[in-house]
């Protein structure tokens, strides 16, 4: 389904639902699509993912992680920046 703007603001609960029963609604501005209105994907679950070729998950946390905290007054892209040195 294709809507503009306008239509979308006054309607947009019926959108919304709209899309909450499964269809994409489509949004133009001057006859031109500038986004989509889509349903919900199912988030994976975490057997999903592990059926994924090549990863293996053990259940504890990543090896490598030392759980250090921040220095005072750094930002964490800064102790990034510093750690990549």
């Amino acid at each position: 389904m294709d809507t503009n703007i306008r239509e979308l603001k006054a309607h947009l609960s019926q959108y919304v639902r709209r899309a909450e029963q499964g269809e994409t609604v489509k949004i133009k501005a001057h006859s031109r699509e500038v986004a989509r209105l889509m349903p919900p994907q199912p988030r994976p679950d975490i057997s999903d993912l592990q059926n994924l070729i090549g990863l293996r998950w053990a259940g504890g946390k990543p090896l490598g992680l030392s759980g250090e905290r921040l220095p005072a007054g750094k930002t964490l892209s800064e102790a990034i920046i510093e750690d990549r040195r």
